[in-house]
Formats: structure tokens, C-alpha cells, sequence
């Protein structure tokens, strides 16, 4: 097989762009073919390959194992310290005081208890009584209105006595 032809399915297999056909061409010629210098490495490649697939399982070395297992530890660790705890603290410490917050609001804004004695202090069993009692508040009401009807009657009266005079002084500069 040529060597282009070779060089061509190579750049394509470790592209990740080669179909199964072209695949198993490059695996024949590695088994099967002595390869020149240049496709040394590829063919030990193709080897390990064809090997793994016959054995079905694939081994790791005893100290490459440990060496992943002590990098995912020290990661593990590493993300654990990352996290701040003034963060943790600091939600916390927000969290206690918004409950606060919402206790002494609920405490200022919901309606006080009253005792009911007061409410009905105001009441009477006897409806003459009631009415008694409205009609002795309407007159209070209406003379409290009347006074100050009569006040504002006095205003318009010296209102309408400065006006004349005022009249009367442009009356008299004409």
C-alpha cells in the first residue's frame, strides 16, 4: 500500500474523521505488513490496540491508579477550601436577620388584642337610650357648627365693610 495513502488515513484516523472501512485498512497494514521507520509508533499504536480488543480488559498500572486517586483527593480537598466560609457565614448571619426583621414587623402591624369591654361600653341595651344619646350628640355637633357658622359670618361682614372702604379710597384718588 502506498505510503500517501497511509499518511492520509493517519491524519484522519487521529482527526477523529475516519469511517470503520478506513479504520480496518489501517489496522491490516500495521498487523499485517512490515512498516517503514517513519510508522513505528503508529503501528506499536494499532498493536496495543488489537491487543486490548482481544483481552477485553484493559489494565492500569498499580502506580498510575494511585497517582489519579491522590490527584482526585487533592482536587477534592482543593474545592472544599475554595469555598469561603465568611460566604457561609455570611448567609447565615443574613438569614437570622431577616427572620428578625419579620417578627418585629408582624409585631408592629398586626392588630392588638382589645379588650371587648371597651367596644361595648359604648352600646346600649335600651333603644331610647341610643337615641337619646345620638340626638344629644347631633345638637352638640350642631352647635359647634353654628358657632363657627357665626364666625364666618362675622369674617364676611368685615370683609364686605373693608371692601367699601376700600372702594371708597379709589372713589375718592379718581
Amino acid at each position: 500500500m502506498k505510503e500517501d495513502t497511509i499518511r492520509h488515513l493517519l491524519e484522519k484516523y487521529y482527526n477523529g474523521e475516519t469511517d470503520v472501512n478506513e479504520e480496518k485498512i489501517l489496522e491490516d497494514y500495521f498487523m499485517h505488513d512490515e512498516v517503514s521507520a517513519e510508522f513505528s509508533v503508529d503501528k506499536e499504536v494499532f498493536c496495543h490496540l488489537a491487543e486490548m480488543k482481544e483481552n477485553d480488559e484493559i489494565t492500569v498500572p498499580v502506580v498510575m491508579e494511585k497517582r489519579i486517586s491522590d490527584n482526585i483527593d487533592m482536587w477534592e480537598k482543593q474545592s472544599k477550601a475554595d469555598k469561603p466560609r465568611y460566604y457561609t457565614l455570611y448567609r447565615y448571619v443574613s438569614g437570622i436577620a431577616a427572620a428578625v426583621v419579620i417578627l418585629i414587623g408582624i409585631s408592629v402591624f398586626m392588630p392588638k388584642n382589645q379588650d371587648d369591654s371597651a367596644v361595648m361600653k359604648d352600646t346600649f341595651d335600651n333603644p331610647q337610650e341610643a337615641y337619646m344619646a345620638t340626638e344629644n350628640a347631633l345638637q352638640l355637633f350642631a352647635e359647634a357648627f353654628n358657632k363657627g357658622d357665626a364666625q364666618i359670618e362675622k369674617a364676611r361682614s368685615v370683609t364686605i365693610s373693608v371692601k367699601e372702604k376700600i372702594d371708597n379710597i379709589k372713589n375718592f384718588r379718581k
